[in-house]
């Protein structure tokens, strides 16, 4: 049997329980610790700041602790927050919680030292004991994910969306929120291990597409995070015009940019978007626009509009979600990707032509 390349084996890797464990174990491990070396725990509001998959992370971190904790969340872009938060709005009420899986994004350390400064109690979330971000932060939550080293993260994001759970449960400090979290990722570790075993059909919907040139990937709530990591990895991995937009903001005027060769993907699992749903895929069928609805509800209605259905093994609850939704997004760009010819570890730019325009040094923080 053929070894799969790195990016196929991290998300692979999710069909694992070991994979889970390890974050779950990490998870309890350090939240404990952070919330032993405090002498409060009143935070009127959080702040998650990273890049890219992290920023991800982050938004679907907000629906986490909004929902288990009751604690008004935002996700910032780490520059925006590291350039312009302002100090006053900030200070001891606000925990700020630095995402890089790397541990070495420069723009989240640079918030985390901005948030010391105004005041906050700050948190360094990363998949690498001693990297950059670690020293950044007063605390550090450890996330698993060190073998997935390749610049295109997959498992470590689900590991991260595993501590932030374990994170929102602690906050809540209630004993049904940490058992709901350890039933909800239970769930979505055998979800996971399921889905992976029969994931044919969205091998031959990748197959079908190849040649499509681009993807509208579609979400909301916590689901928005899955929608925005899902289209950066087409666009990582297959070289791939795809774009992420909010469910119901996508038919305020996006949905002129589709044709009768665009796929739009719906992430729709149960939950308020559910219903809504079916109005939008009565649009789309009607102009013949393909449509993929990831669900764990494929109710006859949406059999009957959708271009393709991809049902989830299990039901989560909605908070839980983007631990299962995003897998078999992956393996869709991954796949999507082969299909296309390229090569899901390359990088569309010339790093050498970078190097000779702008010297050695400028590609020392290149993602």
């Amino acid at each position: 049997m053929p070894i799969p390349s790195p990016i196929l084996a991290n998300i692979l890797s999710l069909a694992d329980p070991a994979t889970w464990q390890t974050a779950i174990d990490l998870g309890d491990q350090g939240v404990t610790a952070w919330l032993s070396g405090l002498n409060r725990c009143n935070f009127s509001r959080i702040i998650f700041i990273g890049c890219g998959t992290s920023l991800f992370n982050g938004q679907a971190g907000k629906y986490l602790c909004e929902h288990l904790a009751g604690i008004p969340s935002e996700a910032v872009a780490a520059f925006s927050f590291a350039a312009y938060a302002d100090p006053a709005l900030l200070g001891a009420h606000t925990l700020v919680v630095g995402i890089s899986t790397s541990g070495e994004t420069q723009s989240v350390c640079d918030g985390l030292l901005r948030a010391r400064q105004a005041g906050s109690p700050t948190l360094a979330l990363t998949a690498n004991p001693g990297s950059a971000v670690t020293k950044s932060a007063e605390a550090v939550l450890l996330t698993g994910g060190q073998s997935d080293r390749v610049g295109v993260k997959t498992s470590s994001y689900v590991q991260a969306l595993v501590v932030l759970s374990i994170l929102a449960a602690r906050l809540a400090g209630t004993p049904a929120a940490l058992k709901n979290v350890a039933e909800q990722t239970a769930l979505a570790a055998r979800g996971a291990a399921a889905w992976l075993t029969e994931a044919e059909q969205i091998l031959q919907l990748a197959h079908q597409y190849a040649k499509a040139s681009g993807v509208f990937i579609l979400g909301s709530g916590p689901n928005l995070a899955t929608a925005g990591e899902a289209t950066l990895k087409v666009i990582e991995m297959a070289k791939m015009y795809a774009e992420c937009q909010e469910l119901e903001d996508f038919f305020h005027g996006r949905l002129n940019a589709v044709d009768h060769d665009t796929p739009v993907f719906f992430i729709a699992p149960s939950g308020p978007s559910l219903p809504r749903l079916l109005d939008f895929l009565t649009v789309t069928h009607q102009v013949d626009v393909p449509s993929i609805v990831l669900t764990d509800q494929a109710n006859p209605a949406i059999q009957a509009l959708a271009s393709h259905v991809i049902q989830l093994p299990v039901v989560l609850e909605e908070y839980a979600s983007p631990l299962l939704s995003i897998i078999p997004l992956y393996l869709f760009a991954h796949e999507i990707a082969l299909q296309r010819g390229e090569n899901p570890l390359s990088r569309r730019y010339a790093i050498d032509a970078l190097k000779l325009k702008w010297g050695e040094s400028s590609t020392a923080q290149l993602p």
